[in-house]
């Protein structure tokens, strides 16, 4: 199943948060809104919903992205 583009926005965005990588503004603001992600002075995380969102649109788009702490957990 193809994403929206809302979707592939905010997977885009997270993933990006994820490898620790430059996000635009704007992006970061809105998912910062949506409770996706956090600041902490001038570092970014996700939250649980964050973690949530970013497990369910890699499950519509077919795609297997994990945080190596959460293959650990995987028997």
């Amino acid at each position: 199943m193809a994403l929206s583009k809302t979707q592939n926005k905010r997977l885009g965005g997270i993933l990006t948060v994820m490898f620790k990588e430059e996000l635009p503004e704007e992006v970061e603001q809105e998912l910062v809104k949506e409770g996706f992600v956090k600041k902490n002075d001038s570092d970014i995380q996700l939250t649980d919903k964050g973690l949530d969102e970013k497990n369910r649109l890699c499950t519509l788009a077919g795609l297997n992205i994990k945080y190596s702490s959460e293959r650990k957990d995987e028997s």
